[in-house]
């Protein structure tokens, strides 16, 4: 699972998500092909979290892949 960080249209809170693509391009792929990607985001404002999540496509403005 690679670590992405996601900047979205409306919310001034960057969630970092783990998914099962393994790099921006991988990402890229599957955003340009659906209305939702879904992961697992493991950290929102700086505090630790575990949930399944659906990130709408047209929200997202930038991803950021991090380091492992």
């Amino acid at each position: 699972m690679t670590r992405f960080k996601f900047c979205m249209i409306g919310t001034p809170q960057s969630p970092i998500l783990e998914m099962e693509a393994r790099n921006v391009a991988e990402l890229h792929h599957w955003i340009a092909r659906a209305r939702y990607i879904e992961g697992r985001m493991v950290e929102i404002a700086g505090e630790a979290t575990d949930c399944p999540v659906l990130i709408p496509a047209n929200r997202i403005q930038i991803v950021m892949e991090l380091p492992e």
